[in-house]
């Protein structure tokens, strides 16, 4: 059995220790979580995808999520986090099984909800 709550604070810490500015990262965690809250998994990929202002820390991010999925268990057959077009697919795959999408959109809310208050919090 794993402590999928754990798994979350290990992804939202992660983030959070993302070389960049505090409040970039706080506010980048704000704003997916929004988008992942009104549009699922897929729009907060697409919101961090298209993010120019602060692309590495968006590109950690994403990696950290995705990566926090396959940790849980989401079976994926993604060979590179990179790759946009993978991504894209392995979501579609995930949103086959409304239970598996709405596993996902969980796991992602709590990490990003952590991974706010964490960047908050530091320094």
């Amino acid at each position: 059995m794993k402590n999928l709550d754990f798994l979350c604070m290990q992804a939202a810490q992660a983030m959070a220790g993302v070389e960049g500015k505090k409040a970039a990262k706080e506010n980048l965690a704000t704003k997916v979580l929004g988008v992942l809250l009104e549009n699922g998994p897929y729009g907060a990929i697409l919101y961090l995808e298209v993010q120019k202002n602060d692309q590495r820390i968006a590109c950690a991010f994403r990696d950290e999520l995705i990566a926090l999925a396959r940790s849980a268990g989401v079976e994926s057959t993604l060979e590179s986090v990179g790759d946009f077009e993978q991504i894209t697919k392995w979501l579609q795959a995930i949103a086959n099984s409304l239970d598996t999408y709405l596993f996902v959109k969980r796991l992602w809310q709590q990490a990003l909800t952590y991974a706010r208050y964490h960047a908050k919090a530091c320094e």
